[in-house]
Parts: C-alpha cells; structure tokens; sequence
C-alpha cells in the first residue's frame, strides 16, 4: 500500500468520511423517529447487549491499534509505516464506527434515546480521534531522518 503525498490529509479526509455518516444517519433517524422519553428498560435485550458491543469496540480498536503501532515502530522505512499507520487507523476507526451506526440503526427502530446517545458518545470518541501531524509523530515515534521526511510530506 502506497501513501499519499500528504498523508495527514489523506487520513483527515478517511476520519470525516468515517464520521460523516454515522452523524447525518442519526440526524435524519432523530428527526424522523418517535423518540420514548419513558425510563422503562422494558424486554428489551438489545438494552444490554449493545452497549457491551459499544464498549467492545472501544476496547478492541484501542487494543488492535495498540499492537499494530508497536510492530510499526520498529520499521525503518518510513513509507511503510505511514502505510501500516493509515490501515491501523481505518480499522481502530471502523470498530468505533460500526458498534456507533449499529447504536443509532436501533434507536431508529425503537426510538429509545438509550440507543442514540451511546451512538452519539461513540463518534464523540471517534471524532476525538482525528489525525495530527504532531499524533502521527508521537504515536510512531519518529525521529531524525524520518522525521525530517515526514516534516517535507506535510
């Protein structure tokens, strides 16, 4: 895989993309859904299980970006870590966007607020996880040469 000349805008674009929507979907199901303000969690066994599957998509994009960054520091070329950095970045974003777009689907069938606000506290955590040019130095640790590289990049 082959990085952009810019790879900070390349990411910026990816993460908007990411986030955009998920955001315009719980937008139009939140103006177009009978919302329950009751406080009865009723039957409903999805009041559990979707919020341990939010949770476990925050955990697992956290604990797989985790790893992918430390085999990534050890690499010397700098295009390929850009590269490893993008996909490890794709996937811990994609696991907070899917458990989020599932969150806010379901509010859209029950109009249960529950739903719809640990969706919005999940693109809260995605939009928190944007990419800087001073992150993608810290998290891959660059130095030297390869700082210098990636300073001329963007």
């Amino acid at each position: 895989m082959t990085t952009a000349k810019n790879p900070i805008k390349t990411l910026s674009i990816l993460h908007l993309a990411l986030l955009a929507g998920p955001l315009l979907a719980a937008t139009i199901f939140y103006l177009n859904t009978d919302v329950q303000m009751n406080g009865s969690l009723g039957d409903d066994i999805f009041i559990y299980v979707f919020p341990i599957i939010a949770l476990g998509g925050v955990f697992a994009s956290t604990f797989l970006f985790k790893i992918m960054l430390g085999n990534l520091k050890k690499t010397e070329n700098l295009q390929k870590k850009l590269a490893g950095y993008q996909t490890a970045s794709l996937i811990k974003w994609a696991l907070l966007e899917g458990p989020a777009l599932l969150n806010i689907v379901w509010f859209a069938t029950t109009g249960n607020l529950l739903f719809l606000t640990i969706g919005g506290v999940l693109l809260l955590f995605l939009f928190m996880q944007r990419p800087t040019k001073l992150k993608m130095e810290n998290e891959l640790e660059l130095k030297g040469q390869q700082k210098r590289e990636f300073d001329k990049l963007g």
